[in-house]
């Protein structure tokens, strides 16, 4: 069946759409973007987004679905939760053309949902460039998060996320600085997320920081701390009895956040800790404490 046929298809239905269908909109090629355009448009806004939803969740499921072409045009879309969804399918996406369409959308979309989208989907680079594995002129996104994180007129969801996403930078000095004044500000979104950034530059100064706001009064902050905690893996073994008690954390997000953050960390105690929860009748803190388990066995070579 032709892409154009069942795209047609799917435009005029409001029924269920399968993956038999959405095979055929899989692996298109660049010279196919117009005729795919031209039809997409013609579909109703409500029913692209279920047909771009499905489409998302079925690729997840379905490593055979390759719908790469098709996000990278989405991101045109007049619809900001459409281009939301495009996204999100591009995150395993680490081509060229994709890193310079998402900074593009990050400096110049008209929604700021989806430039806050934008500046967390650059984040598997900036993970990348930590690594040295990122194939793609990267010389734009420095600069491109560091502006939108600079200009103070930009909307602080839009900062924060270039904050978060720039984070993996740890060996660049301006960045950590950054870090920094996100936390010192006083604004507590920007608190939080400069402890995603803390805790995914692994470095070590950041700890006193994570430790004291793992006692925070505020949920969102001791969530964070946990998290940036785990990120830090084995370097927060100094932190690890702050963490501990986090576990019981009235909120039942903290809660998981402090055990996935023991699976991370491991060693000995955190080991204990976990089978002790495993063993709990708590269905949501035992099955966290599960997955906690593999990591720690992974990691320790109990396996």
């Amino acid at each position: 069946m032709a892409m154009l046929t069942v795209l047609q298809e799917l435009g005029s239905s409001t029924g269920h759409i399968s993956t038999r269908q959405l095979k055929h909109l899989s692996n298109l090629h660049r010279a196919e973007r117009d005729k795919f355009w031209s039809t997409w448009q013609t579909i109703q806004t409500e029913r692209r987004h279920e047909i771009v939803h499905a489409m998302v969740e079925m690729a997840e499921e379905d490593v055979s679905l390759n719908f790469q072409e098709i996000w990278l045009w989405l991101l045109q879309d007049t619809e900001p939760k459409i281009r939301i969804e495009a996204l999100e399918g591009m995150w395993e996406n680490i081509q060229p053309r994709a890193l310079y369409q998402t900074i593009s959308v990050l400096l110049h979309d008209s929604d700021t949902d989806v430039r806050a989208a934008a500046a967390i989907s650059l984040s598997r680079f900036t993970y990348l460039v930590s690594l040295n594995e990122l194939d793609a002129d990267h010389s734009g996104l420095r600069k491109a998060l560091m502006d939108t994180i600079l200009d103070e007129q930009q909307p602080q969801d839009i900062r924060r996320r270039a904050i978060e996403s720039i984070g993996y930078l740890a060996d660049d000095s301006e960045v950590q600085n950054e870090i920094k004044r996100a936390y010192e500000s006083g604004e507590q979104f920007l608190q939080e997320s400069s402890l995603v950034a803390m805790g995914r530059s692994m470095r070590a100064e950041w700890l006193p920081t994570i430790e004291r706001e793992l006692e925070s009064q505020s949920p969102a902050l001791r969530y964070e701390a946990a998290r940036a905690a785990g990120e830090m893996s084995e370097e927060a073994q100094v932190i690890l009895a702050k963490v501990l008690p986090l576990v019981n954390d009235s909120d039942t997000e903290v809660a998981l956040s402090a055990i996935w953050a023991l699976g991370q960390i491991g060693g000995e105690m955190a080991l204990r800790n976990l089978q002790r929860i495993r063993d709990t009748t708590d269905a949501a803190r035992s099955q966290a404490a599960t997955d906690a388990l593999a990591e720690v066995s992974l990691e320790d070579g109990i396996l």
